[in-house]
């Protein structure tokens, strides 16, 4: 219960701050409104009868994992630089409980993305996302916000164990859009950066989402798909658990978050 307190009481302050910043308030008002028109223009002449899921799905989740990857590596140099990270590792409260209560907030805002890209497509192209398989849809939603938490738990560690966090999250934003296929399959990449994009979580969320949403071939692959997904999304937050352990151990050794 004590647990819960802290998620929730960290999941609302860190709301009405990330929302009152405006570099946020771009991140997921007018960036996805962007990438949608972007993605229309795109896919507009696509040979597709339901092109219009790539839209929708493509700029919410780019929209998505932006929210994300910022927000874990804006909030860690921001506690950093303000001198309150070290208060929040040695707090009553565990480090990671109080990380996961802004990773969720930062997701929740992140998703509203998404609703932004289907209203907008709806308005200005008259399009709407498709949706074949409503239940199997609803399944794969809730395991991609599932995956997306636990990247984000897995990459807030690293981003804190580190001083170029800001350097780390440029880095790392446009190589997801790419190798998770957000906006185009992975099978048109190079056959030696594959492996690379089949051990990361958001590209099986990808898969699933368009599969339920368009169609279904083969239900048995599909099944093993939202099992990988699972697999994958577990994995992370162990090793997150580990890293976390590790910012434990050696902040208590070098007392090193600090700026200096």
């Amino acid at each position: 219960m004590l647990n819960f307190r802290v998620v929730f009481s960290t999941f609302k302050l860190h709301l009405s701050q990330s929302f009152a910043r405006a570099t946020f308030r771009f991140c997921i008002i007018v960036q996805p409104l962007i990438y949608t028109f972007i993605f229309y223009m795109v896919y507009r002449e696509s040979p597709y009868a339901n092109y219009v899921n790539y839209v929708i799905l493509g700029s919410g989740l780019t929209s998505l994992w932006s929210s994300i990857c910022f927000s874990s590596a804006g909030d860690i140099e921001r506690e950093r630089y303000m001198g309150t990270l070290e208060n929040l590792v040695s707090s009553p409260s565990k480090f990671t409980t109080i990380v996961l209560g802004k990773v969720l907030a930062n997701t929740f805002l992140g998703l509203s993305g998404m609703i932004l890209s289907l209203l907008f497509t709806r308005v200005f192209f008259n399009g709407s996302l498709y949706i074949e398989h409503g239940f199997l849809f609803t399944i794969s939603f809730i395991l991609m916000i599932f995956s997306f938490i636990s990247m984000a738990l897995l990459i807030a560690p690293i981003f804190t164990l580190s001083k170029n966090a800001r350097a780390l999250m440029n880095c790392m934003e446009y190589p997801i859009f790419i190798l998770c296929g957000f906006v185009f399959p992975i099978d048109i990449l190079p056959s030696f950066i594959k492996p690379l994009s089949y051990i990361l979580s958001p590209t099986w969320a990808v898969k699933i989402l368009r599969e339920s949403s368009l169609g279904i071939d083969d239900f048995s692959i599909f099944y093993k798909k939202m099992l990988i997904l699972f697999l994958i999304s577990i994995v992370n937050i162990i090793v997150s658990k580990i890293l976390f352990l590790t910012i434990d151990k050696r902040t208590r050794i070098e007392a090193t978050l600090g700026v200096s």
